[in-house]
């Protein structure tokens, strides 16, 4: 009698633990957040100013200081998600104005992104990744920084401009994030 007692017990208070120690809470999980952005500037040597190309439709924003995301996360965050990547562009001086941005869940590695390819995703946040053929690694607070220059020249109403375009490729690891960091912007 007293084996009964006992299994009924457990058998009662074991479903019970696994309900108060359930620990698939979501707001526990921590997300990394990788972001691969480019800044392109154009410097005019000589001539008239060429026409500028606008872009302009940045969907987030990362405080680097706070440690906070937000914007139009259209994916959901759950302990599915491995990585929250960010890309975008900026234009300014002769080059063109404005920047275009956005936010992507991933879910599944190997993880392609243009000429991005993460391989990897270490427990203390690393990443391995191709970038152009090479393989590179990067820890939380750590930059992959490319820059190109080149001259450029646009015919205006006859007249040759030459602007000088400087290119800057930026693959940066900020970490994790806690679910309560992350915020849909409200439109």
């Amino acid at each position: 009698m007293k084996n009964i007692k006992l299994l009924f017990t457990l058998l009662f208070l074991l479903p019970l633990g696994a309900c108060i120690f359930n620990n698939d809470d979501d707001e526990l999980h921590l997300y990394l957040f990788v972001e691969n952005s480019t800044e392109t500037d154009g410097v005019l040597i000589s001539g008239p100013e060429p026409p500028v190309i606008q872009i302009d439709f940045p969907t987030y924003r990362y405080d680097e200081e706070m440690k906070t995301l937000n914007g139009i996360i259209d994916f959901e965050i759950n302990r599915n998600l491995k990585l929250i990547y960010g890309s975008g562009a900026c234009l300014t001086g002769t080059a063109g104005a404005g920047c275009a941005s956005g936010l992507e869940g991933v879910y599944e590695i190997p993880f392609e992104h243009g000429l991005f390819e993460l391989l990897k995703i270490e427990d203390d946040g690393t990443i391995r990744f191709i970038y152009k053929d090479e393989v590179f690694s990067l820890r939380v607070n750590e930059q992959h920084t490319e820059v190109m220059s080149r001259m450029d020249t646009v015919e205006v109403e006859g007249v040759n401009s030459i602007s000088e375009i400087t290119r800057t490729k930026t693959i940066s690891n900020y970490g994790f994030l806690e679910k309560g960091d992350i915020s849909s912007w409200e439109w």
